[in-house]
């Protein structure tokens, strides 16, 4: 049993995150959060205001999780390694947190100041990476956007089932990056 003092925002994310790959993220409510931590549900009011305001925050700590992955994993990389590494983090990171993934798709409709900071970080962090072969700024937002497309529409169609042709996964997403980098390296 979790104790009133004990009981923080972090935890009670956390357990979310945990019933999300349980049971589905549209299948989480106060009551089987508050199941889980063996307490009563009402108590996680005192941290959230409702359902929409803790998956704000799980989105505000998956993004922050993710933009801290890319920035360390980045560290002393440019060109075509960090276009590979960008592609293979984001990939792998949806893939660790697939029932929460949908959050992250669901940040245009956000209007919270910390997840649009940290959305924003993440652009950042894409137009670093492209800066490398792309100065122009509306050419570089166009490949930003294909870059993002490609990844999330990889990841969503991969967790939808529709990679099961016996021809090599890896080798699809592999493929698919050098593409993307030779659309980016061509003078």
């Amino acid at each position: 049993m979790v104790k009133k003092r004990n009981l923080t925002k972090e935890k009670i994310i956390q357990t979310a995150f945990l019933l999300a790959d349980e049971i589905g993220l549209n299948q989480v409510t106060f009551p089987k959060i508050a199941e889980k931590l063996d307490i009563k549900y009402p108590s996680l009011y005192n941290h959230f205001s409702n359902m929409d305001d803790l998956k704000i925050e799980m989105t505000a700590y998956l993004l922050n999780k993710l933009n801290s992955k890319l920035m360390q994993r980045l560290i002393g990389k440019s060109g075509e390694n960090a276009i590979r590494e960008f592609a293979y983090v984001y990939r792998d990171f949806a893939f660790e947190n697939k029932n929460a993934y949908g959050l992250i798709m669901n940040i245009p409709s956000t209007e919270d100041e910390e997840v649009t900071r940290l959305a924003k970080e993440w652009a950042g962090i894409i137009h670093q990476v492209l800066d490398f072969y792309i100065k122009d700024e509306t050419h570089l937002i166009h490949k930003s956007r294909a870059l993002r497309s490609l990844l999330h529409g990889f990841v969503s169609m991969h967790f939808l089932g529709y990679f099961q042709n016996p021809v090599n996964v890896e080798d699809s997403f592999q493929l698919m990056i050098d593409d993307f980098i030779l659309s980016v390296s061509r003078k």
